[in-house]
Parts: C-alpha cells; sequence; structure tokens
C-alpha cells in the first residue's frame, strides 16, 4: 500500500508539471496572431524540449517498475529527438510540421495508452489511457486533415489547451486519493491498535 500512495502521490506532482509546457504552448499560440508554421514548430519545439526535462525528471523522482520506466524513458527520448526535429525544420512549411506532430503524438500516445494498459492501479491506468486518447486523437486529425498552416497549429494549441486542463485535474486528483487513502490507513491501524 505504501509503493501504491507513494506512486500516486509523485505521479499526480509530475502530471502537475508536465501540464506547464502543455499551457504555456496553448497560451503562445492563442495569443500569437502568427499562426505559420514556422510559429508551430518553434512553439513545438520548446514544448517537447520541456516536457523531455520533466519526463526524465519524473521518471527519476517517481517509484516506477521496470516496464513503465523503460516507456516513459522511450517517451521522454522520441519527444526530445522530435523538439531538435522541429528546431532544425523551422523553415519546412506545413509539411514538416504535420510530420513532426504526427509521428511524435503516434509514437507517445501508443507508450501512453500501453502504460495504462498495464498498470494495475485503476486511478494511474485512467490518467494514462485519457492523455493517450488525447494525444492519439491529435495525431490522426494532425495527420488526417492538415488543410494549411493555421489549422494544423491551432489544433495543436488547442491540444495543448486540453491536455494542460486534464493534467492539472488528474495531479490534483491522484494527490487528493492518495491523501484520502494515507488518511484511512492510519485511521485503520489507530482503530486496530
Amino acid at each position: 500500500m505504501a509503493r501504491v500512495t507513494t506512486l500516486q502521490s509523485r505521479l499526480g506532482t509530475a502530471f502537475l508539471w508536465r501540464a506547464g509546457p502543455a499551457a504555456i504552448a496553448a497560451l503562445v499560440i492563442t495569443f500569437s496572431r502568427n499562426h505559420s508554421s514556422l510559429v508551430g514548430l518553434s512553439v513545438f519545439a520548446g514544448f517537447a524540449l520541456v516536457s523531455c526535462v520533466v519526463v526524465f525528471v519524473m521518471i527519476a523522482r517517481v517509484p516506477l517498475t521496470g516496464p513503465e520506466r523503460i516507456f516513459f524513458g522511450i517517451h521522454a527520448v522520441v519527444t526530445a529527438i522530435s523538439g531538435v526535429i522541429a528546431l532544425c525544420t523551422l523553415g519546412g512549411g506545413l509539411s514538416a510540421l504535420v510530420l513532426v506532430l504526427s509521428v511524435w503524438a503516434a509514437v507517445t500516445a501508443a507508450l501512453e495508452l500501453y502504460a495504462g494498459y498495464r498498470q494495475n492501479n485503476r486511478a494511474l491506468a485512467r490518467e494514462w489511457l485519457t492523455v493517450g486518447v488525447f494525444t492519439a486523437i491529435l495525431a490522426i486529425s494532425i495527420s488526417l486533415f492538415p488543410v494549411n498552416d493555421v489549422y494544423a497549429v491551432g489544433l495543436f494549441g488547442a491540444y495543448g489547451a486540453i491536455l494542460a486542463v486534464y493534467l492539472v485535474i488528474a495531479g490534483l486528483s491522484l494527490r487528493s486519493d492518495d491523501g484520502a487513502s494515507a488518511r484511512t490507513t492510519t485511521e485503520e491501524r489507530e482503530t486496530s491498535s
């Protein structure tokens, strides 16, 4: 029980940290008048590079099991590589933006979905599966309907906003569930003694 409690609490904190880069990306895109592919690639690069650092810190601080550590290690590496590719292809136009976003979203969605599928704790599984579904929807939408730069950049901004709000809610929920289970365990010990 102690491992699950620590895991939930630390993952709740990690979710709150992961919400930061998504919220910043959403705000930059929302308040930018320019929705060109250059802006989209720049914002995605910043989002990806900061997110990979957050995921690496999560791996270091959260007591994940072997397979989960591997999944999120791959997640962080793929995100870092995608951010660097986005920086290298700033002049690539809509095709570069669509390719980088769709490949990143497809790979990271698959990793989140699989991590959620393998997780025994239902609360954690639900959160990872939901984030995976949001990212899979981005991958499908951006690759099937890339009408123009404004649409593609706006879609990434909307994804960032939805993801940020969800991660904050999920993080607070995991932390409060953890606190409630810790109080229940303490009360049970006091009652039994």
